[in-house]
């Protein structure tokens, strides 16, 4: 009906001006006079005129129409999704334009809602621990969160757009990659940069279906470095274990199947006992330090923190340890200074700490070496530090990191002639640690080794200063 409507609006004008000039021929056919056919004829182009006149004017107002509804479209096209046409209600295009505007208003909300996705997308990249890069068809990375950016070391400033090996340059993920999106399965692979071979990342690769484009790719990259040193340690602890006891057990059962099986004489038999006997003790040693350390890992081993006067502690320890060098050619020297701030500490835990640490000196320090155990004050930290300094065989470089691992010994046979366990120097970390203090290590080579042990200065009730003097007060323990 609307369109019978429109076709008829649009003839009547042309009906009615030939309906006029069909009048006009008929009364000059009929002869009542030519002065009505002329007005008839008048009255037929003024209508005629009027219509044409019209015409112009719709054309005109719709090439307008048009050419707003064009303007807005490309302003729409620019991301400009607030612009409205507005026409006039007698416009033809009017429907066309209201249509248009509610078109903009679904875009623009559908818009709003991808930005918001958008966004919590990145929020949550962003706050991941692992690495996510997704890759367009052909290796071109379109998604990368900054902790990817991280884990690979990549330099780029816009990697963005550019090809994997353009960003990380590891032919392995290239041809991971290639796999993925060629056979649409799942690849699992390790990497680690060329300068540092000990991170590990563990890159999980995956299909990734695109509309257009074939097969893309997600890589997700988790470090891993900590887990497998972890897993490492694990095993070398079992395998250090086993070890450490084999041997003892290994003596103890050879000399008791020859108690039972042989009748030695009484000196052989008391020779034999002996030896398993150390045996024994060693066994026992090596599973107290177990025990302690784990409880120091474990933070259940009973600590009772007081004010500690490390030179009257130091005093007892060197005593102790004194016998012990001279006859091993050595000379301990005490240079401890008699007024030190006092530090916070369990002085029996404190004693095995400083125990170790001059026991190992004299272990790998030659005949006619010197070993010196003095103090500094850090007042700045309110820290006291006490270096155990020797002039023995020293500790490589690159072995210095791996000294406070269990079991690790610089010297294996010198360590085990001495009937240590290799694990003094871990359980003196877990002392340190556990008192809030640190230690440093220095060393050279045939010149010798420093250990600096830095602990906290002792605050009591009220005080706001810390940093009493030693003969103050006095450690309520020995050495244990």
């Amino acid at each position: 009906m609307s369109r019978l409507r429109t076709l008829w609006q649009e003839a009547y004008p042309l009906l009615g001006m030939l309906g006029l000039a069909t009048a006009a021929v008929l009364v000059v056919s009929a002869r009542h006079g030519p002065w009505e056919a002329g007005v008839l004829l008048f009255l037929a182009w003024s209508w005629a005129a009027s219509y044409l006149r019209r015409q112009h004017q719709r054309q005109t107002f719709l090439r307008e129409s048009v050419v707003q509804l064009q303007e807005t479209v490309d302003r729409w096209a620019s991301g400009d999704l607030e612009a409205r046409v507005y026409l006039d209600q007698e416009d033809p295009l009017d429907p066309l334009a209201h249509g248009m505007n509610r078109v903009a208003e679904v875009l623009k909300e559908r818009t709003e809602d991808l930005r918001e996705d958008k966004k919590r997308l990145e929020t949550i990249l962003s706050s991941m621990a692992n690495g996510i890069i997704i890759f367009s068809h052909g290796l071109t990375i379109s998604l990368i969160n900054q902790a990817a950016v991280n884990l690979f070391g990549i330099e780029e400033p816009e990697p963005v757009g550019r090809h994997l090996l353009e960003v990380i340059r590891d032919v392995a993920i290239e041809d991971a990659l290639l796999r993925v999106t060629r056979d649409a399965q799942t690849v699992t692979l390790d990497w680690s940069p060329a300068e540092d071979e000990s991170r590990v990342v563990e890159c999980t690769i995956a299909p990734l279906y695109e509309p257009v484009g074939g097969l893309g790719a997600v890589l997700v990259g988790r470090d891993v470095s900590a887990e497998r040193q972890v897993n490492r340690l694990r095993q070398d602890f079992v395998a250090n274990v086993s070890h450490e006891l084999q041997t003892p057990l290994t003596v103890i059962k050879g000399f008791t199947e020859t108690l039972l099986e042989d009748s030695p004489d009484p000196a052989r038999a008391r020779h034999f006992l002996t030896l398993i006997n150390e045996e024994a003790n060693r066994m026992s040693r090596l599973v107290d330090d177990l025990l302690a350390l784990s409880r120091l890992e474990h933070h259940s081993l009973p600590a009772t923190m007081e004010a500690v006067a490390l030179p009257i502690l130091l005093d007892g320890i060197l005593a102790k340890l004194d016998p012990r060098a001279k006859n091993q050619g050595l000379t301990l020297i005490n240079a401890v200074p008699r007024h030190l701030p006092l530090v916070s500490g369990d002085p029996d835990l404190l004693s095995e700490v400083f125990i170790n640490l001059v026991t190992n000196a004299i272990q790998y320090t030659p005949q006619g070496g010197t070993i010196t155990v003095s103090a500094l004050v850090d007042p700045a930290r309110h820290l006291v530090g006490v270096s155990v300094e020797d002039t023995g065989i020293g500790i490589p470089q690159a072995e210095i990191p791996r000294i406070f691992e269990r079991f690790y010994r610089v010297d294996r046979a010198r360590s085990r002639a001495s009937g240590g366990t290799g694990l003094g120097l871990a359980i003196v970390k877990h002392i340190i640690e556990l008192h809030h203090g640190h230690i440093q290590v220095r060393s050279t080579v045939g010149r010798g080794t420093e250990f600096l042990v830095f602990l906290p200065e002792y605050v009591g009730k009220g005080d706001e200063t810390p940093g009493k003097e030693a003969e103050q007060v006095s450690p309520r323990g020995g050495a244990t």
